[in-house]
């Protein structure tokens, strides 16, 4: 029998399905990458839920899909020239057995460097000198 305390955690875990967090390394210092272009880094993470240990249920949890979501982003910004850094999809089926073998909670990562568009390295520029002038 499943403890009373996992199966009140249910419902938190089908909540936490599907959640992905997103941000932009976009302040460099004037630093640039080694082909002597400012570089911006984008990292996307998914947290998702499967059934049964590997079939997909909440959320993107593939490698494939996490790359695929990131390289559109960056492409929607015209960015180029993408260097994978980091890609990890875990599996977290030993968690709480065995609710965790119903439903498994699946956190997959992903970590681009590139080169931002013209158009948003000037944006990006301008709020980081707006920032620096209004002081701390």
């Amino acid at each position: 029998m499943v403890p009373t305390r996992l199966l009140a955690a249910l419902p938190l875990l089908v909540a936490a399905g599907g959640c992905a967090l997103s941000s932009t390394a976009n302040e460099w210092h004037e630093r640039v990458g080694p082909n002597g272009q400012p570089v911006y880094v984008k990292s996307h993470t998914n947290i998702g839920l499967n059934l049964g240990i590997v079939i997909p249920f909440l959320g993107h949890t593939s490698l494939p899909e996490q790359i695929e979501y990131i390289t559109k982003e960056i492409s929607d910004e015209k960015g180029d020239r993408i260097r994978m850094i980091e890609s990890s999809s875990e599996n977290y089926w030993y968690g709480f057995p065995p609710v965790t073998w119903v439903v498994t909670p699946v956190i997959t990562t992903v970590a681009t460097e590139y080169e931002p568009s013209n158009a948003i390295l000037v944006r990006d520029r301008a709020a980081h000198e707006e920032e620096r002038a209004e002081g701390p």
